[in-house]
């Protein structure tokens, strides 16, 4: 059982080091990085934001996004999001609409949280309100698949009114919330192998000692 206990606290080791995360919230609020979103108009717009305070080999570990939206009407909006990698997540694509068939969401504007896992709102897909969209959603794809992803760059937001009437919607901010784990060294990944190696030797040892 000592043996076990041992075994297993010296393979966690380099595990729980690469484990240790560090939060960057990005606001962008001006610039080129807000603005209107074309009414009816399904080319869009993009909206860069630049993530320059991150080290260099830092990789995302989970992220959340917050939209403040004003005007127009939520259920004609598309949108996603382009990690500086090149990974792409779709946030929203015409809220409510699949529910509550033709309008969706028709309220004008939104200030909300898109996260992975279960939140009291569902996916934001789910929204039908006429007012303005607020709280914490799961966003239209999964977040997660920005994990392993670069952080520091340039992130790019994509939105669309795809469908005319309902006036002007403007983005006002957007927000990265950022948890970023340092991208392994080959010497971290060196001793994690020759721990996993030691290890491993040491299991087949034990497994056929008498004690």
């Amino acid at each position: 059982m000592k043996r076990s206990l041992i075994l297993g606290a010296l393979l966690a080791l380099p595990a729980a080091a690469l484990a240790q995360t560090t939060p960057y919230i990005e606001n962008f609020a001006s610039g080129r990085s807000v603005g209107p979103i074309p009414d009816g108009n399904p080319i869009g717009v993009t909206f860069p934001g630049a993530v320059s305070d991150v080290p260099a080999g830092f990789t995302v570990a989970g992220l959340t996004v917050g939209l403040d939206l004003s005007g127009g009407f939520n259920g004609n909006l598309y949108a996603y999001l382009v990690a500086p990698g090149g990974t792409q997540v779709v946030l929203l694509n015409e809220p409510g609409v699949a529910i509550d068939p033709p309008f969706g969401a028709s309220g004008p504007g939104m200030n909300l949280t898109l996260e992975d896992g279960v939140t009291a709102n569902g996916s934001i897909q789910d929204a039908t309100s006429a007012d303005v969209l607020t709280g914490t959603y799961n966003a239209a794809a999964p977040l997660a698949a920005f994990v392993g992803s670069p952080a520091d760059g340039t992130w790019n937001l994509f939105f669309a009114d795809e469908v005319s009437g309902g006036g002007t919607s403007t983005l006002e901010s957007w927000t990265l919330n950022i948890t970023t784990v340092p991208e392994p060294s080959p010497a971290d990944l060196e001793m994690w192998g020759g721990l996993l190696l030691t290890g491993g030797l040491l299991l087949k040892r034990w497994r056929h000692s008498p004690f």
